[in-house]
């Protein structure tokens, strides 16, 4: 395991070269981050789609229920 001797150094004695160099090592495959952001929002319209589309679809059914009563 790595270990920072410099452990109790407050974030701003940190320079920009430190910054990035841990944002690398956190995390070295940015692509991978932005692929799973895609992912994550393209599963999050699904998910919308279908809500609508159950909303609709209810809907639909009170209608007819309205309807079907009235003609009743």
């Amino acid at each position: 395991m790595l270990t920072n001797p410099d452990s109790n150094r407050n974030i701003e004695e940190l320079n920009d070269d430190e910054i990035y160099a841990a944002i690398r090592y956190l995390e070295p495959n940015p692509e991978s981050a932005s692929e799973q952001l895609d992912a994550a929002a393209t599963t999050e319209r699904d998910v919308n789609g279908v809500v609508i589309s159950v909303c609709l679809c209810i809907a639909l059914l009170v209608c007819i229920a309205v309807f079907w009563l009235y003609l009743r």
